[in-house]
């Protein structure tokens, strides 16, 4: 791994941090409301890139905790913040509908489509950690997959809108096959390094980190889907009866 990329990246995360705060600054000046919980994510999502890049790499344990960091954690937090979402509430005219076109486009159709954000996100991750890649490689498909990882996050439990998305149960199904890949990687991580204990525990880590990472979209995907399915007052069983009997009260007009 390329040591300055973590940092340039952390770098440009602090630089589309203040862009986002601004724009939510831009929000409660107009009255509009954003969620606090939405803010948070975005702080907590350049945190984590930046704890990647002071991570100092002595070892393949190292790689493994910045990878982590960057390319999963990261770009789960990013994701719940929403940043399209808002720069869609808080950009001039053109700039919007430009959003808007790329968002509707068949582009967007195809890289939301759930057996390609598989791929993306899957795909770097066996090709990062098992193929013999030249050195000067390493930085653009670190890139690939924090953008990979926050397309797949965004796909599972993100709040800005994607073209396309399946339903609760689909979206369970590509995180569980994402994690069964995940898992593979890892054994096939360890099954190469033999019997080296510094293998063995990178794999135990990349393996273990990318479980809780897992574990936490999969409780944001339950509680996303819990809040769209929760009964709510005026809408259940109780205030259908309460609406009916004013409806038969109603005094029909003589003819």
């Amino acid at each position: 791994m390329t040591p300055l990329l973590p940092a340039v990246l952390a770098a440009a995360g602090w630089a589309g941090l203040g862009a986002y705060l601004w724009a939510e600054s831009r929000l409660h000046r107009r009255g509009d409301r954003w969620p606090p919980a939405r803010s948070a994510a975005a702080v907590a999502a350049v945190l984590s890139a930046t704890a990647a890049a002071l991570w100092p790499v002595r070892a393949a344990t190292d790689e493994v905790a910045v990878h982590l960091l960057l390319t999963m954690l990261a770009p789960l937090l990013l994701a719940l913040s929403a940043p399209v979402s808002l720069a869609l509430r808080t950009l001039p005219r053109a700039p919007r509908r430009l959003l808007l076109a790329l968002l509707h486009s068949r582009w967007a159709r195809v890289v939301t489509w759930a057996p390609v954000v598989l791929v993306l996100e899957v795909g770097g991750l066996a090709v990062f950690w098992l193929a013999p890649l030249p050195h000067a490689l390493h930085g653009p498909l670190m890139v690939h997959m924090v953008a990979a990882g926050w397309l797949f996050s965004t796909y599972l439990v993100g709040r800005d809108p994607v073209p396309g998305r399946l339903g609760t149960p689909g979206r369970a199904a590509v995180l569980l096959v994402a994690s069964a890949a995940h898992h593979l990687v890892a054994t096939l991580l360890h099954a190469r390094g033999g019997d080296a204990v510094e293998a063995a525990t990178a794999a135990e880590l990349l393996s273990r980190g990318g479980d809780a990472v897992e574990v936490a979209t999969a409780v944001a995907l339950c509680a996303q889907w819990y809040v769209r399915t929760r009964p709510r007052p005026g809408r259940g069983a109780g205030a259908q009866g309460a609406v009916g009997p004013l409806r038969d009260r109603r005094r029909v007009p003589a003819r």
